[in-house]
């Protein structure tokens, strides 16, 4: 009995395992939206990004991590601060999120009274991840601008196309 864990109850990890779907979902998105960027870019015709190159990424022919396809992204065009700065931030959640954060956690998670800090943790890195996707999503909302295209509206007549 001495080595034996203690048993956690399944019920008291269900808002910290909801939450971390979540977070995975948003780091998801998160990096197929800056595929999705280069695809935009080589269709527009910005950063010298070839359409065949940026198919390769997006349909995963061309394996790129994260951290490389944000790379490839600066060395292409330059990208404001802000923007820069929450692509960089969601980067590092998304890494946190994906690689490490419940196994550098498992202790606090075991501690149910440490466990709300833990979720108090994790949505904290999913909102650095969100705020890194809003980034992707404006600049591909500028780039459409810059061609007189309203991105929004073309995806609302997409979405609203689907419904029928």
């Amino acid at each position: 009995m001495g080595d034996k864990e203690p048993s956690i109850d399944p019920r008291e990890l269900k808002p910290l395992m909801y939450w971390a779907g979540l977070s995975l979902q948003a780091c998801q998105q998160f990096e197929y939206g800056v595929k999705f960027l280069l695809v935009v870019m080589a269709e527009r015709g910005f950063g010298k990004t070839s359409m065949p190159e940026a198919m390769a990424i997006i349909e995963d022919q061309n394996k790129k991590t994260l951290g490389q396809l944000l790379r490839l992204l600066k060395e292409k065009v330059t990208i404001s601060h802000g923007w820069s700065a929450a692509l960089e931030a969601g980067l590092d959640a998304r890494n946190n999120i994906i690689h490490r954060f419940l196994l550098d956690n498992t202790e606090r998670i075991v501690d149910p009274h440490a466990r709300p800090d833990v979720l108090i943790d994790l949505k904290q890195l999913r909102k650095s991840v969100l705020a890194g996707d809003q980034a992707v999503r404006e600049i591909i909302e500028t780039l459409y601008a810059y061609r007189g295209i309203d991105y929004r509206e073309m995806n609302r007549g997409f979405w609203e196309e689907g419904e029928h």
